[in-house]
C-alpha cells in the first residue's frame, strides 16, 4: 500500500513535491496501489518511487522524471508522458493502452507483457528496451529509436515504423501481419506468418550503392547475381532484402542467411566482384547490349555472369561506397519465363501487370499513364500484325515506371511482391531487346 504521509505530500501539488524531494533524497517513496487518475503530475520529480499496480489513468506526466521509477502491473491507459524520462524505468506488464509517450526517454526500460497498444511512441527513445511478449497493435514507433531492443514474442500487428532506428534489435517470434512504413501510415504492408521476422530480422547484409541510381540493365542482371551467389555459397540463404533511395543514388541490400561471419565476408567479395562489373558496364552501351542479346534470356546459367565479369574485368575500380553486410532468413528465389515470341504470354504478363500495379504506389498521373500504356499495348498485340514500334515504345514506358516506382516502394513490399515484379521487369526487358 502507499505511505499514507508520501501520498498527502503528492496531494499538495508538483512544486512542494518536488521540494520535498530535493531536500529529502534518501526517503524511499512508496506509492504502490495508489489511486493517481488524472492527477496533474507535470515536470514532478518521481524518481526512484515505488509505483506498482498503481492508477495513473489520464494522469499529467509531461516532462516527469521517472527514470528506474517501479511502474510494475501499473494502469497508465490514456496518461500523458510526452517528453518524460523514464530510463531504466520497470514497466513490466503494465497498460499504457492509447498513453502518450511522444519523446519520451525509454533507454533500458522494462516494457516486457506491457500493454502498449494505439500508444504514441514518436520519436521516442527506447534503445535496448524491453519489449519482449508486448502488446504494440496500432503503436505509433514514427522515428523512433529502437537500436538493440528486444521485440521478441511481440504481439505488433499494425505498428507504425516510418524511419524507425531498428539496428540490432531482436524480433524472434514476433507476431506482426501488417504494418505502416509512410509516415501518413495510410498504406499498410501485409506479411504472412514468419515473415516480418524473416525480413527485417537485424542480421549481416551486403549493401551496393549505385551512384545516380539503379540502371535497367543493373535491374535486370540483379536476378543473375542472387543466383551466381546461391550457385557459390550453396549452403546459405539468398535473397533480395531491399532496394531503396538514398542520397545520390539507390542501395541495394542483399540478406544471406545460414551463414557465419567468414562465409559472410567471401559472399561480399563474390557479390562486389559482379556489382563492378555492373558499374564497369555503364559505359559500355555496345557490350551491354550484347550480353542482352546473347546470355540475358538464359540468365539462369553461369554464362551471364561469367560474361559480365570478363567484360568489366578491365574497369573494375570504382569510387562508389560499398557498406556494411545484411543477413537474414529466407532464399533467393528466381522463376523467369520465356515471353517474347509468344503474344499470347506476353498478353498474359500484361494481365498480371494491371491487377498487380496498386503494389507500386504510383501517383494519380503516373498511375494512368501506367494503365494506358498496357492498354495500348494489349490492343496491339491482339492484332494479326502488332507493330513493333508501338509496342516497343508502350512496353518501355511501362517497364520505366514500374523500374522507378519499384525503387521507391521496394522498403514497402514484402518479399514475395518483390520478387514478383524483378521477374516481371526482367521478362520486360527481354520483351524490348526483342523487339528492336
Amino acid at each position: 500500500m502507499a505511505n499514507p504521509e508520501h501520498l498527502a505530500r503528492l496531494r499538495e501539488g508538483v512544486d512542494a513535491w518536488n521540494e520535498f524531494r530535493k531536500y529529502a533524497p534518501q526517503v524511499k517513496v512508496d506509492l504502490a496501489l495508489a489511486d493517481l487518475s488524472e492527477m496533474r503530475l507535470v515536470g514532478a520529480n518521481l524518481r526512484l518511487v515505488k509505483m506498482n499496480a498503481a492508477s495513473l489513468q489520464g494522469a499529467k506526466l509531461k516532462g516527469a522524471n521517472l527514470n528506474r521509477v517501479q511502474l510494475i502491473d501499473a494502469d497508465l491507459t490514456g496518461a500523458d508522458l510526452r517528453n518524460s524520462l523514464m530510463r531504466g524505468a520497470n514497466l513490466t506488464r503494465a497498460t499504457l493502452l492509447r498513453a502518450n509517450l511522444t519523446s519520451a526517454d525509454l533507454t533500458w526500460a522494462k516494457l516486457n507483457s506491457a500493454n502498449l497498444s494505439e500508444a504514441s511512441l514518436w520519436r521516442g527513445n527506447l534503445r535496448k528496451a524491453d519489449l519482449n511478449l508486448a502488446r504494440l497493435c496500432g503503436t505509433d514507433l514514427r522515428a523512433s529509436a529502437l537500436l538493440d531492443a528486444c521485440l521478441d514474442g511481440a504481439i505488433a500487428t499494425g505498428v507504425k515504423l516510418w524511419e524507425t532506428q531498428r539496428a540490432g534489435w531482436s524480433i524472434r517470434d514476433i507476431d506482426c501481419e501488417c504494418a505502416f512504413w509512410d509516415e501518413e501510415t495510410s498504406e499498410p504492408t501485409s506479411y504472412a506468418p514468419g515473415e516480418f521476422e524473416r525480413l527485417y530480422s537485424d542480421q549481416t547484409y551486403i549493401e551496393l550503392f549505385y551512384q545516380g541510381g539503379v540502371s535497367t540493365f543493373e535491374l535486370n542482371t540483379l536476378p543473375a547475381l542472387l543466383q551466381h551467389i546461391a550457385r557459390l555459397h550453396p549452403d546459405t540463404n539468398i535473397r533480395l532484402k531491399s532496394i531503396e533511395e538514398t542520397g545520390g543514388g539507390a542501395k541495394i541490400s542483399i540478406s544471406v542467411g545460414n551463414a557465419d561471419s567468414e562465409t559472410a565476408e567471401r559472399i561480399q567479395a563474390d557479390a562486389i566482384q559482379v556489382y563492378q562489373a555492373q558499374l564497369a558496364l555503364r559505359d559500355s552501351e555496345l557490350v551491354r547490349l550484347r550480353i542482352q542479346q546473347e546470355y540475358l534470356e538464359d540468365f539462369v546459367s553461369e554464362r551471364l555472369v561469367r560474361a559480365m565479369l570478363t567484360a568489366g574485368a578491365p574497369q573494375n575500380v570504382f569510387n562508389a561506397p560499398v557498406t556494411g553486410v545484411v543477413i537474414a532468413g529466407g532464399e533467393s528465389k528466381v522463376d523467369f519465363h520465356q515471353v517474347v515470341n509468344d503474344n499470347s504470354a506476353i498478353l498474359a504478363l500484361l494481365e498480371k501487370l494491371m491487377s498487380r500495379y496498386a503494389d507500386l504506389g504510383l501517383s494519380g498521373a503516373n498511375a494512368a499513364k501506367f494503365q494506358s500504356e498496357l492498354q495500348i499495348a494489349s490492343t496491339e498485340l491482339e492484332k494479326k500484325s502488332p507493330d513493333k514500334s508501338i509496342l516497343s515504345k508502350s512496353i518501355g514506358l511501362i517497364q520505366k515506371l514500374a523500374t522507378e516506382a519499384l525503387t521507391k516502394a521496394a522498403g514497402k513490399l514484402g518479399e514475395s511482391a518483390a520478387t514478383d515484379w524483378q521477374t516481371w521487369l526482367h521478362q520486360l526487358g527481354q520483351i524490348i531487346s526483342h523487339l528492336k
